[in-house]
């Protein structure tokens, strides 16, 4: 007998349907170029430029700017800016100075054989209600004793602390650019004993 051939049923697949991707009413914006300034401290100065779609979403970007840069001054290399972009009025994102610090390199080479350096670090609060955190660096013009050490480093906290609290934070930043605050401080030192140098190692905004 013949056999009988057996086939296979075999389910035919049907093609899936396609999904039709839906197409957007709403166009994608553009993504343009906004221009960064500088505080008015530092007569709104272009420091930079950024690519955004919307000014809102520059807010709160951060950027470094060494200050010779800004102030055209070789001599200020030492220090670097921290910057926050605080608002945007139409092409041009405006900055905060949020953040100054001494280069690792320029701390050192203030620091010479014979002498005695004092750091500190404390937060503190400015007239209007900010909060800084500040680290000064002290240096004497020979070697002092522990005590001396100590109460230099008392003293210069407690001043820093009185003049800081009489400034805004705008204020404050400006001071320690400019290196007043840096000079003041030194000038109520040398009541203590010899100073060669007082620097500001850091000042930060706290937020």
């Amino acid at each position: 007998m013949a056999k009988k051939n057996k086939s296979s049923k075999k389910g035919i697949a049907k093609p899936k349907p396609t999904m039709r991707k839906k197409v957007s009413n709403v166009r994608r914006k553009k993504k343009k170029w906004f221009s960064i300034l500088a505080p008015k401290e530092f007569n709104n100065r272009v420091i930079g430029e950024t690519f955004a779609n919307e000014p809102g979403e520059m807010v709160g970007r951060a950027l470094n700017v060494n200050l010779m840069n800004l102030l055209n001054d070789y001599k200020r290399q030492g220090v670097n800016l921290k910057f926050k972009i605080r608002s945007v009025n139409d092409d041009n994102a405006v900055c905060q100075t949020v953040g100054y610090s001494l280069l690792k390199s320029h701390s050192r080479r203030a620091v010479r054989k014979g002498t005695d350096k004092m750091d500190d670090s404390f937060v503190t609060e400015t007239k209007d209600g900010s909060k800084v955190r500040i680290k000064p660096m002290i240096i004497t013009r020979h070697r002092v004793s522990i005590a001396v050490v100590s109460d230099i480093r008392r003293k210069a906290a407690v001043y820093l602390q009185e003049k800081i609290k009489e400034l805004d934070s705008v204020d404050v930043f400006e001071s320690v650019i400019q290196t007043k605050l840096q000079r003041e401080l030194r000038g109520s030192l040398l009541k203590t004993c010899p100073i060669g140098a007082c620097e500001i190692r850091s000042l930060e905004l706290i937020e």
